[in-house]
């Protein structure tokens, strides 16, 4: 999908940022349990969550709703670039 289909910079920007921040406060990588296709994993529980707040989010910043598949894609692009980024505990001055 392309995002700008659906959205405009600055809303890119922003819900990137806040899945970004809302995953990091969820631990959503550090979830260590089986592979689950029923809908009822912790991982798919946190997702549906997240979706909702985002959506609320996005109402009080923007002041109209986004679309649904603007979310979902927004979710996992942000889960995308956590998986890329390594944590700042773990990297090391360069010298």
């Amino acid at each position: 999908m392309d995002w700008r289909q659906w959205l405009d910079v600055k809303q890119y920007e922003f819900l990137l940022q806040w899945f970004m921040r809302r995953q990091r406060e969820l631990k959503l990588a550090e979830l260590n349990e089986p592979l689950a296709y029923d809908g009822f994993s912790t991982y798919d529980q946190l997702c549906q969550q997240m979706l909702k707040e985002a959506a609320i989010a996005y109402i009080e910043r923007f002041s109209q709703p986004v679309a649904p598949i603007a979310l979902t894609n927004m979710l996992h692009l942000a889960e995308l670039e956590l998986a890329g980024r390594p944590s700042k505990k773990a990297q090391s001055p360069a010298h």
